[in-house]
């Protein structure tokens, strides 16, 4: 099968990277069998899909995010900052006006060899419509799930099952022609495990994103 990397600076594709607080995201894509477009502006990425088709993000790239230092920032949020320094990317999944009935399987892949970036995943839900604030209450939904918690290496676990049951969520939902699905992923640099003090200004964090589009009544594996 014929596959296509294509740089999103392409003159078919406006886009106007400016990841609202505080990092920049680029990206590659990759298309496999039918060719959906895909616009990337001001953190967000929105994607056209159609049955039976796979959508790789060859590679997204966060710049200059926000340090937190990990217990005092992110798990007691002493300054009440962790919600604003957040640097987040939207992404909605439309269904073609000549789709079947789809379902979504997601996957992300850190494609960094680097420890230190911490990230979130939640499910906005379907229809919300593009002028739909996204949540933005990011420790109190933390708090949530990471209740009982005390062993960093515990609580950084139980936020990639958070992150893996939101996609198993979006993966068992029904979008039928014209209907779209919205989540967003929550960035924030470790700096009690960055690179040296030095060089993690200017660290890139890299990773790869795969949705796999197949048919309502098939199975989403």
């Amino acid at each position: 099968m014929r596959r296509k990397k294509v740089k999103i600076t392409s003159l078919l594709i406006l886009i106007i990277l400016a990841m609202s607080i505080p990092s920049v995201v680029y990206a590659w894509m990759t298309y496999v069998e039918e060719k959906s477009l895909v616009t990337i502006t001001a953190g967000e990425i929105a994607i056209t899909t159609f049955a039976n088709e796979q959508i790789t993000i060859d590679q997204i790239d966060l710049i200059d995010l926000a340090y937190v230092d990990y217990q005092n920032d992110f798990i007691l949020d002493q300054y009440n900052t962790l919600d604003i320094i957040a640097s987040k990317l939207r992404i909605d999944i439309l269904a073609s006006e000549q789709s079947v009935s789809i379902k979504h399987k997601i996957e992300l892949i850190d494609n960094s060899s680097q420890d230190g970036l911490i990230y979130f995943v939640i499910y906005e839900g379907l229809n919300v419509g593009e002028a739909y604030s996204l949540q933005t209450d990011y420790h109190s939904q933390l708090s949530v799930i990471l209740s009982g918690l005390t062993n960093k290496i515990d609580q950084l676990a139980a936020i990639e099952t958070h992150n893996q049951a939101m996609f198993d969520q979006m993966a068992t939902e029904t979008l039928n022609a014209g209907d779209m699905m919205t989540f967003q992923i929550v960035f924030w640099g470790d700096h009690d495990v960055a690179p040296d003090p030095m060089v993690f200004i200017d660290q890139i964090y890299s990773f790869s994103m795969i949705i796999d589009v197949v048919n309502s009544k098939g199975e989403v594996t």
